[in-house]
């Protein structure tokens, strides 16, 4: 009976030592990968056999650190973008509102009834310019948060496009634009909100009618595609460059800062249009070359 439990107990150390040989190694790289962890290096993976226990306890601690990983990376872009959503919106707002402190300072000294006429306009164009931006930042504000969802309904999409041509004519006509609807044949309802699909055609008529300079010529189309409808706004302006369309539709991204202020744009407008597009299920792309203009197309559901 001695030599019985004696020989049990040899086999027990051996177990244990045998346990402790094969598992020590895996056992301290966990430990070694969850203090790294913790001391903030996100990098850290632990490399073990699968097929074990303390293998597949590695694979899941490196799932963990790999999803915190790209949260931490999602949080640092997001901060990234909220800066630079701060500092363009400040300049934004800051060089309409020198040019209105110094022609008020201005004004209070006593000028000719010309220049006095001048001032007051130019004060005027300004605040129209600050209240553009205002209202496109609101936009997008309620766009992004989601607290003002498109009111759905069916929608007469030729109509709305007359409608919105007819609107931007008066523009058009000053810029010496040609402003051509091409014939849609039988196009169907969309499924939109009707206000929101307006801003989008309206935004992109301003833009192409803006872009298109002297004697240019805009176009606006509508073809179904399968279970949605395509609309495209074409003009023969002096185009994009390549390394700016991925951007284009980014919040106050301008290919030319200075002729952008100088038509009045707030550079919001193009990121508006993305997201009512996508709020409705659709898309919206771009296709131009340098100086064979632009053509932005955008998809929404038939009704």
């Amino acid at each position: 009976m001695g030599l019985f439990l004696a020989g049990a107990a040899v086999s027990a150390i051996a177990a244990f030592l045998l346990f402790h040989l094969r598992h020590a190694k895996p056992l301290a790289e966990v430990s070694s990968v969850a203090d790294r962890l913790a001391r903030g290096e996100h990098d850290a993976r632990a490399h073990l056999d699968p097929a074990t226990p303390l293998g597949r306890l590695g694979m899941t601690i490196n799932l963990l650190a790999e999803r915190f990983q790209h949260d931490i990376s999602e949080l640092k872009r997001l901060e990234q973008v909220r800066h630079e959503f701060v500092s363009n919106a400040s300049h934004e707002l800051r060089t309409p509102l020198s040019s209105i402190k110094v022609f008020a300072e201005t004004l209070s000294q006593p000028v000719a009834p010309a220049e006095h006429a001048e001032f007051v306009r130019e004060i005027e164009e300004n605040a129209d310019r600050m209240a553009r931006l205002v209202d496109d930042l609101l936009s997008l504000s309620a766009l992004e948060s989601g607290k003002q969802p498109p009111n759905f309904e069916r929608v007469a999409l030729t109509e709305l496009i007359a409608k919105a041509t007819a609107t931007v004519k008066p523009l058009a006509a000053k810029k010496n634009v040609v402003l051509r609807v091409e014939a849609m044949g039988d196009v169907p309802d969309v499924r939109a909100d009707k206000g929101l699909l307006r801003q989008v055609l309206l935004n992109l008529l301003d833009n192409a009618i803006k872009y298109s300079g002297d004697k240019g010529v805009v176009r606006v189309s509508a073809a179904p595609a399968e279970t949605f409808v395509s609309v495209a706004v074409e003009d023969n302006g002096p185009g994009i460059p390549a390394e700016d369309i991925p951007r284009i539709f980014e919040r106050f991204y301008r290919v030319d800062k200075a002729r952008s202020r100088e038509q009045g744009g707030t550079g919001l407008g193009l990121s508006i249009v993305k997201h009512i597009v996508e709020s409705h299920g659709g898309a919206v792309t771009v296709h131009s070359e340098p100086g064979r203009g632009s053509t932005f197309r955008f998809t929404l559901p038939k009704a």
